[in-house]
């Protein structure tokens, strides 16, 4: 369907009803169906007597089918979901959710119900353009064979916040009603255009509050981070105790929302975003599962991306209020399928550390790898310092690869011009993502403008002018970039300030590290005022103890816990964050310990035989 989006994306049509028509249309007439009563589909019909629409369409329905042999439900949904502009794809959130996912969420739930099927309520309080809700349509259509007039208005509910995702819901099911053969004058449906952060199901639904509640709750709730967000959105957000830690994304909330409106024996079935089980935004919520003894059955793909236009990794989720705990399994969305729900790993909340984030792996020996490990010695955060690099954010205005210099300036080029930057207004830089070795310091080493005094206080404007006029004179060429950061609504301490204060002052050796990597390497670095960007770096005053830990996280031990107890991203890569490091537990050396240790080439049967862990533990 490439060139079938390409073609909506130039289309020049900006009305949502409009770019509605053009699709139901093409649908009806490709799949030749013929709507005999049913006003709302009838009333996005384009005429033949508009010319110019007719033209169109005749065009879009050509190319649709040069793309697909089959212009069926799945192609309809997608095609709703890509024209949500990209702006509001990023504040609402909404992701395409794939059929093979809900088809095995809205399953499970329905195997795990034990009501009647015929008293059934349903919904998703996110429903976006109505994939799930068309799914338990399929579904409840086969288990209880009543008509989609009574199961629109009987059974399915939805909630969204944009009006246009309703229209497109109720298009989506009517269309399958009619092309089932039920060509009603209209249907009676449960959808609402309201924010989930405060709707009231109960108030809005009777029948829902006789019900104490859905049965069943699925879906895909936004993914939407806490700087994207409006500020209305973000002070709704205060009013939910899940999203109360960290900078909480908008899914997070959507947990204890979906819980608080399950009736006692309500089945909640998600898949979401699977960070809040190590986040510190997902602190709160790991709290609130624990408190309320919540039953938690948890489908982890790990670093695999479910969803082809989201760059996010997700876990399937079915919550119940009974027998708490988590089950656990990490696998392939492929793997689904083979899954023994009742056969998975049980986590007592009692064994898990809700603060610091929840150590779940698949085999109870690693378990008890990880466990023994952060028993050994101290932790690493009551030991060791680790920082992250500075923050200008806009680093290309600030650093530079000199194209020469002499006695007072360095040179820099950008676009066709060069500039005069006072050499006594540098410092050197280096991307500590780039290391691998030693000798890549100065292969990769850059300049920095760098407009503080040797405490780190911000040079005055006017000092500048006396004192760098030629960098302020090229920074001023920037002064609209800088005023953009934080989405210019931030007030600098001068405008030509770096965008944070992080890491400017580290005067200390470093240990430096990834940020993200498959397996990380570890550069030891002498110079006590050399700066990075990207990357991470254990600092100290102390260059031995850099060497000492170096050797032990450069073992085959520190690899297997950092790899199961860190983030996953796509590809094997892990995150080295200093959230997954905290609780690794460095073992004290004594003198002839410390000596050995570091007199060895390769250390890995050393640090194994003080760790007490056999060799195949680590296999």
């Amino acid at each position: 369907m490439k060139n079938v989006f390409k073609y909506l994306a130039n289309s020049g049509i900006v009305d949502s009803e409009e770019v509605d028509k053009l699709i139901v249309s093409a649908f009806l007439k490709i799949n030749e169906i013929n709507v005999q009563h049913n006003n709302l589909i009838k009333s996005y019909i384009l005429s033949d007597k508009n010319a110019e629409n007719f033209e169109r369409l005749i065009a879009f329905t050509l190319l649709i089918k040069s793309e697909v042999s089959e212009f069926d439900f799945e192609q309809l949904i997608q095609l709703f979901e890509f024209v949500v502009s990209p702006s509001e794809k990023i504040i609402n959130g909404a992701v395409y959710t794939p059929q093979n996912i809900r088809d095995y969420i809205v399953d499970e739930s329905l195997v795990s119900y034990v009501g009647d099927i015929d008293l059934i309520k349903t919904a998703d309080i996110s429903c976006g353009c109505g994939g799930f809700l068309l799914t338990l349509t399929q579904k409840l259509k086969l288990l209880t064979d009543k008509s989609f007039s009574l199961l629109y208005s009987q059974h399915i509910f939805g909630v969204d916040i944009a009006s246009y995702s309703i229209d497109r819901t109720k298009i989506l099911l009517t269309l399958y009603a009619i092309i089932n053969g039920e060509d009603e004058i209209g249907f009676d449906f449960n959808l609402f255009t309201g924010d989930s952060l405060i709707f009231d199901w109960r108030k809005h639904c009777e029948t829902v509050a006789a019900n104490g509640g859905f049965d069943i709750i699925v879906g895909n709730p936004p993914y939407v981070c806490s700087r994207n967000m409006d500020a209305n959105t973000l002070e709704l957000m205060k009013h939910w105790d899940v999203a109360k830690t960290g900078h909480p994304d908008l899914y997070i909330p959507f947990f204890q929302i979906g819980l608080e409106n399950l009736n006692e024996t309500g089945i909640l079935g998600y898949i979401t975003v699977n960070t809040f089980i190590k986040s510190i935004n997902g602190r709160a919520l790991r709290e609130y599962f624990a408190f309320n003894n919540i039953k938690i059955t948890l489908l982890n793909f790990g670093g695999e991306q479910v969803f082809q236009d989201r760059n996010t990794y997700t876990c399937i989720c079915f919550l119940t209020q009974s027998n708490g705990g988590i089950d656990y399994l990490r696998l392939a969305s492929s793997e689904l399928r083979d899954v023994n729900l009742k056969n998975l790993l049980h986590f007592n909340y009692e064994d898990l550390n809700h603060h610091d984030g929840w150590n779940l792996v698949n085999d109870m020996q690693v378990v008890n790898f990880i466990n023994a490990v952060e028993q050994v010695g101290v932790q690493f955060k009551d030991i060791y310092n680790t920082k992250n690099g500075i923050a200008t954010l806009k680093n290309d205005v600030y650093k530079f690869k000199p194209v020469f210099e002499d006695e007072h300036f360095y040179y820099l080029e950008d676009n066709g011009r060069r500039y005069q930057i006072e050499i006594g207004i540098c410092r050197d830089i280096i991307n500590a993502n780039k290391l691998k070795v030693v000798n890549d310091i100065d292969r990769i080493r850059e300049k920095i403008i760098f407009p503080y005094d040797d405490h780190t206080a911000i040079i005055p404007e006017n000092t500048m002018q006396a004192n760098f006029p030629q960098a302020l004179a090229y920074l001023d060429t920037k002064r609209q970039i800088l005023s953009e950061r934080d989405k210019g609504n931030r007030d600098y301490e001068a405008w030509y300030a770096y965008g944070r204060r992080q890491s400017m002052d580290i005067h200390a050796y470093k240990l430096f590290f990834p940020h993200i990597c498959d397996r990380p390497t570890f550069v030891l670095c002498d110079e006590m005022d050399l700066l990075f960007y990207n990357g991470m770096a254990i600092v100290s005053d102390n260059l031995e103890d850099l060497l000492v830990i170096k050797k032990i996280m450069e073992s085959d031990l520190f690899f297997k816990y950092i790899s199961n107890t860190t983030k996953d991203y796509a590809s094997g890569y892990i995150s080295m964050s200093r959230n997954y490091l905290k609780n690794f537990g460095v073992y004290q050396l004594n003198e002839v310990q410390r000596t050995t240790l570091l007199a060895i080439d390769n250390a890995n049967a050393f640090i194994e035989e003080l760790y007490e862990i056999d060799h195949l533990e680590l296999i």
